[in-house]
């Protein structure tokens, strides 16, 4: 099995090269290359045929054209399958209407309500899969895999090389399963040097300001700040962080790890999908609960927790309860792993801006333990193969369509539509591949904006077309007018990002040995860290965590940390 593997991964090495040899950026698959000038309203309508009827297609596999050539009139069902995210109907968006009505394609979306875990088991079992899913990588496309839920991609690379192209074949290939067949196709996958990312701690303006504007800088200098909040604004959150994600990974806790020590980053100690739940010291991975650094993170989380100083329901509220006192100006200190996205920092700072231009938030450097050196300090990880998956599930009547919508929607052209919505709404030219911002742009309602939603959950991210284009666009806007969340991401949150790609599928199948103990491991976890953060003093709290390494011992965890070592050294291996 291992040498059929080598021999198809190399083979389909060999035939994307030859893809992508002739493009402008010198041979080379990760090279930069400028996005071509796209103008969807320059190429002509294809004749269509409405609902799911598709076109002949033409006999050779080169076929010639662009990505929008290729479509073909399609409407297929999505999943998105995370608890906290609920999807707007197609037509509610600007660009689900312009891409059904120039496209003759449609989006059906299927809700989670709340509940994402069970309702996918509940579809796999009444084999009633959606055609299309989006999900983290890892165990559950796995597990797909296995049951043979999944339409490979491979035999589309040859025919949509503009695919291949845009991903890179490095990314491509991390992301083969080990059938060595690929079925996933990456959102926000980065082909290129540059990183993003969206952690970042963010400080309400005008209480910032009537308190002094002091330094906040370390963690010493948090905590006297966040005891000023408290003793002057007692209707004021003084510190408050992201939801609580699958029961068990406290954003807060994350954030503050990643300033506990040089290089260290929320996924090291995230019992979250695909995450790496182990510390890298040297050539092996360690256990959380051993780590100094876990440590002094957790000790200083309990300290704010026992000042009083956080949300007293940090480990229950929601998301929308979250942004709602946000959106009132009820947070003085905010961190997050996204917290500068379009639907959380950028509209809380619109929607106080708006009532009073001196309100607001503004992106600070990520706090750090002192003696740390603040440009080591990784809020952010970014992994080239993206956040999460796309996948197509063999429930799909015309799977192949829907390949070619997702290959267009990842093309500039259709990142154009999806990012910064259709021509003629907020820009009516795009110049050098830039769209140029008009006047409906530039003096626009910040929350009539916010509420369309352009931009938010881009499930095919091209993020190099969508970093490059929008930093471009920002140039070509007065200071009132630039975008908040860029601003916060070219000068913070993208420069604070760590490259995690070689800690990627680190998730073993949940049917193996180490998946059992692993879920094992994420079940204590979620009873243990609540525990830890809400004792009643230091001396408690490194007694927990030495109860939990004794703990976590006993059910496995070592036998994990040797299977994520190997496979963590297998991808350095590959990366090479």
């Amino acid at each position: 099995m291992k040498s059929k593997k080598t021999m198809h991964l190399l083979l389909m090495l060999v035939l994307s090269m030859s893809l992508v040899l002739g493009a402008c950026s010198g041979g080379g698959n990760n090279e930069k290359a400028e996005p071509p000038p796209s103008n969807p309203s320059s190429t002509p309508e294809k004749e269509t045929d409405p609902g799911n009827k598709t076109e002949e297609e033409p006999t050779s596999n080169a076929e010639p054209g662009s990505p929008r050539d290729k479509i073909k009139p399609v409407t297929f069902s999505q999943y998105v399958n995370y608890d906290w995210y609920t999807a707007p109907t197609w037509e509610e968006r600007p660009h689900g209407k312009w891409i059904t009505d120039n496209l003759n394609v449609t989006v059906v979306p299927e809700q989670s309500n709340g509940a994402a875990a069970q309702k996918l088991n509940a579809m796999i079992v009444a084999n009633q899969l959606p055609d299309a899913l989006v999900l983290d990588k890892g165990k559950d496309v796995e597990r797909l895999v296995s049951a043979g839920k999944l339409v490979p991609l491979d035999p589309y690379l040859e025919k949509y090389p503009e695919f291949v192209e845009a991903v890179g074949v490095d990314t491509l290939n991390m992301l083969r399963s080990d059938d060595g067949k690929l079925y996933q196709f990456p959102n926000w996958y980065i082909n290129g040097e540059n990183g993003n990312g969206n952690a970042a701690y963010m400080v309400n303006k005008k209480i910032y300001k009537a308190l002094g504007s002091p330094p906040l800088e370390t963690w010493d200098q948090l905590e006297a700040y966040l005891l000023q909040v408290k003793e002057k604004y007692p209707d004021v959150v003084p510190f408050d962080a992201g939801e609580v994600r699958d029961g068990a990974e406290v954003q807060m806790l994350g954030m503050i790890f990643s300033g506990a020590a040089n290089g260290n980053t929320p996924t090291f100690v995230s019992p979250g999908s695909d995450a790496v739940f182990s510390i890298p010291k040297e050539d092996q991975l360690t256990s959380i609960y051993q780590d100094q650094s876990f440590q002094d993170a957790a000790l200083f989380t309990s300290k704010l927790i026992r000042l009083g100083l956080v949300s007293q329901d940090m480990f229950t509220q929601t998301r929308d309860q979250i942004n709602e006192k946000l959106r009132s100006g009820k947070i003085a200190v905010f961190t997050a792993f996204d917290s500068v996205v379009e639907g959380i920092g950028r509209e809380a700072n619109n929607m106080l801006k708006a009532k009073d231009p001196e309100d607001g938030y503004v992106t600070i450097w990520p706090v750090h333990k002192e003696g740390v050196d603040k440009n080591q300090v990784y809020p952010s990880g970014y992994n080239t193969l993206g956040w999460n998956v796309n996948v197509i599930t063999t429930n799909a009547k015309d799977p192949e369509a829907i390949f070619a919508f997702m290959n267009w929607a990842t093309s500039p052209e259709g990142q154009m539509i999806f990012f910064f919505g259709p021509e003629g709404l907020f820009y009516d030219e795009i110049v050098d591949g830039v769209p140029v911002p008009n006047d409906a742009y530039i003096n626009r309602d910040p929350k009539a904006y916010d509420e369309l939603k352009i931009g938010e959950f881009n499930w095919y991210g091209n993020t190099f077309f969508v970093d490059t284009t929008k930093g471009k666009r920002e140039l070509l806007l007065p200071e009132e007018a630039q975008d908040w969340t860029t601003i916060s991401q070219t000068q913070v949150s993208f420069r604070t990002s760590r490259d995690i790609t070689q800690f990627s599928n680190l998730e073993p199948l949940p049917n193996s040995e180490e998946g059992i103990i692993v879920q094992r491991l994420k079940d204590y976890y979620k009873q243990a860290i609540p525990q830890i953060l809400v004792a009643k003093s230091d001396d408690e709290v490194i007694a927990l965590i030495k109860k939990a390494d004794e703990e976590t011992q006993k059910l496995g965890y070592q036998k994990v940390l040797d299977w994520k070592t190997a496979k963590w050294k297998s991808n350095i291996e590959l990366m090479k």
